[in-house]
């Protein structure tokens, strides 16, 4: 009898044992479940990002975007190349130096002076939209095609337009500092 009673108890403590076991990977299992829940229900951050493009010739080109992210090492990879101007709460503002001149002084630039300055115009001098000036040229001692080039406007088509005529007349700039 002590035998068979000895037999019952250990049966009932690796019952016992068994339950406690189960119930406490049940507990384990349903808190893994609430913790997955958990970062499932997350929804992606949504944020207003502004993209600013400085070109050489002054020129910043402005894009808004509105961005999703579900990964913040991806969003601030992907933008690796850009720098943090700006950030606050739902907004971040980038800006990035292109070593070119804008697409809009491609399309509509062209070099003229104005008042004795070289100056860059939204289509030929006549109109006289001015986009950027640069500096005071001694018209006096410009060489008289040189002057004509500038009265009939300089077409910029390229960063290398833009250059080679700036380097052609620094030749006769004027001590006079402007400001665009």
């Amino acid at each position: 009898m002590h035998k068979l009673w000895l037999l019952l108890n250990g049966l009932v403590v690796v019952i016992c044992c068994l339950y406690f076991l189960n119930l406490n990977d049940s507990s384990m299992e349903a808190k893994q479940d609430k913790e997955v829940a958990d970062v499932m229900s997350y929804e992606p951050l949504t944020i207003d990002v502004m993209l600013e493009k400085e070109y050489i010739d002054g020129q910043i080109d402005v894009t808004k975007v509105k961005e999703t992210i579900t990964s913040m090492e991806d969003f601030w990879a992907y933008y690796e190349d850009w720098q943090l101007m700006e950030q606050k709460q739902g907004f971040i503002r980038f800006r990035k130096e292109v070593n070119d001149i804008s697409p809009y002084v491609k399309t509509y630039g062209y070099f003229g002076i104005r008042d004795g300055i070289l100056t860059i115009f939204e289509g030929v001098p006549v109109n006289e939209a001015v986009i950027n000036s640069f500096f005071h040229i001694d018209t006096k001692e410009l060489e008289s095609h040189l002057l004509k080039d500038l009265m009939n406007g300089i077409k910029i088509d390229t960063k290398e337009d833009y250059e080679r005529v700036l380097e052609t007349y620094r030749n006769y700039h004027q001590s006079e500092a402007v400001s665009s």
